[in-house]
Formats: structure tokens, C-alpha cells, sequence
């Protein structure tokens, strides 16, 4: 990887008089270190957050009447208090996605009833946190029980989280997105829901089909809401794929690099996810 600060670490080095030939052997030196190590890691990072793909919507468009209150560490977003059977929805965004790129889908479904968490990460990756939703539970404590989900690497590491923490979930969304190998999710005991899209260039139909045997085996592929679940109980999957859909379009960010084309508009495939979304909820008895 090319260095981001070469004349800065040469200067340095003159100006100490040390370069690589001449190692720091002092307390003083050894400090100095640790902190250009620091600075370059906290500019790796300032790096990773200025990649990442930044919200395009007006904060005029969401619920007036969904209150969203934020923290270092998540978004919350609420309308009133939940219900006894009421459970929570805690969200992993797509890999250097800006969080706030899915307030519009997420208002959406905070309006219905849901409250839901999102969870921020180190760089916008959910890899270097796949268990952060474990703790931001208590951010909602009157939720009776939490759905995990997420998009595209989020929900990759949504799966991560429910395949290794299997009370501490009862179901899990996935948009675009499909279980590590190393995680199969075939032997979990809850609901899955996977909503996909027929345009997506990254996360192909093909390589969605090709992933389903790491879900549990009880599958159903919905074509229209409305269709009557054929499991009810215990861990299965329903499947619905977005036609005319794309990667990007799950969230609220602009186009992304390597997606297809869509032929359905933004408003509409975050429509379609939200009541897809709420009717899983409706039909496992969490609303």
C-alpha cells in the first residue's frame, strides 16, 4: 500500500536524526513512535470514513413523528414505546456505507411499530465489530426480544453475530446479502428473511442461489406480500427477490461502484423492503 505521509515520516526522521539504519533505543524515542503510529493509524481511518458512501436524501423526507437520537456508537430510531410482544431491530449497514444512508428505509420501519438500532463501526466496516449489537440492545431495553439484519457485508456480519450468539437473536434480515461460509446458518434455530434484487451487480442472483445452503432448509420463496408462510415455528427461510432492483438501492447513498442497472425507482425498492420487512415481523408474532 503506498505510503500517505512519506514526506512527513522522512522529515521526521531527519529531524531526529533517525532513520531506518538507526533504531530508537530511548523511552523518549519509543514514545515518539507509538505516537506516529498512532497518527497513522487515526489517518487510516479518517481515510477509510472519507471512501465511504455518503447519504443523499433531505432529513424533511422522514416520519416527523419517529424520533431518532444518536450516540458514538448507533442510531436509534423510535415511535412511541413498543409494544409487550414488540421486538427490536438492530441494523449492520453495507461495508463504508455511511449509516445515515438508511435512515429513510429505517424510518419507514420504525413508523410501523419497530424500534430499530443502527449500529456504527470502525471505519463504516461491520468486520471489525460483528458483536457490537450484542450491548446496543440495552440502548432499547423494553424491546420484548431483537431481530439482527443488514446490508450486503453488514448483513454478512449480522449472520456472523447470530450464527455465534444464537439466544441472543430471534430471526435475522438479510439484504443482499448471505452468510459467511464459515458461519452456515442450516442448523439455526430461528426465522430468515432474505430480500434480494434482480439487478444487483454485487450481490448477483447467482451468487444468492448459490449461498441458500447456508440457510436453514426449510425455504420459501414469496413472490407477493401477502402469501401465507408455510412454516411458522423453528428456524427457516423465506426469500423474496426485488425485480428490477439493485445493491445500492437498499440504502440511501447514490449509485455504487460495480451495481447493475435498476428499472425500478429508489422509492419503490425501499418500499418493497420495508412492508416485506414489517410482514415478517407481523407473521412471527414480534408486532
Amino acid at each position: 500500500m503506498r505510503n500517505i505521509f512519506p514526506s512527513r515520516f522522512t522529515n521526521l526522521a531527519r529531524a531526529t536524526g533517525r532513520d531506518r539504519a538507526s533504531p530508537i533505543k530511548t523511552e523518549e524515542g519509543r514514545g515518539m513512535m507509538r505516537s506516529i503510529t498512532a497518527f497513522a493509524l487515526a489517518g487510516a481511518a479518517v481515510l477509510l470514513v472519507s471512501c465511504s458512501y455518503l447519504p443523499e436524501f433531505s432529513l424533511g423526507s422522514l416520519d416527523p413523528l419517529v424520533s431518532i437520537t444518536e450516540t458514538r456508537e448507533a442510531i436509534v430510531l423510535t415511535k412511541g414505546a413498543p409494544g409487550p410482544t414488540t421486538a427490536g431491530f438492530m441494523f449492520y449497514p453495507g461495508g463504508l456505507a455511511d449509516p445515515h444512508g438508511y435512515l429513510p428505509l429505517l424510518a419507514d420501519i420504525a413508523a410501523a411499530g419497530i424500534p430499530v438500532i443502527v449500529a456504527k463501526a470502525p471505519g463504516n466496516l461491520a468486520v471489525f465489530s460483528p458483536n457490537a449489537g450484542l450491548a446496543l440492545r440495552a440502548l432499547v431495553p423494553e424491546a420484548a426480544g431483537w431481530v439482527i439484519g443488514g446490508h450486503s457485508l453488514g448483513g454478512a456480519m449480522a449472520a456472523w453475530s447470530a450464527h455465534d450468539n444464537p439466544d441472543a437473536y430471534c430471526g435475522l434480515v438479510l439484504l443482499a446479502a448471505y452468510p459467511p461460509d464459515t458461519k452456515s446458518l442450516a442448523a439455526w434455530p430461528h426465522p430468515v428473511l432474505s430480500i434480494s434484487a434482480e439487478n444487483d451487480g454485487l450481490a448477483t442472483p447467482a451468487k444468492i442461489e448459490g449461498t441458500l445452503s447456508l440457510l436453514p432448509p426449510q425455504q420459501q420463496p414469496l413472490t407477493s406480500l401477502g402469501t401465507l408462510y408455510s412454516y411458522t415455528s423453528g428456524g427457516y427461510a423465506v426469500l423474496h427477490q426485488i425485480p428490477g432492483g439493485v445493491h445500492a438501492q437498499f440504502g440511501s447513498y447514490g449509485p455504487q461502484k460495480g451495481d447493475g442497472t435498476p428499472t425500478i425507482s429508489a422509492d419503490a425498492q425501499r418500499a418493497e423492503t420495508r412492508d416485506y420487512i414489517v410482514e415478517f415481523f407481523t407473521n412471527n408474532g414480534w408486532l
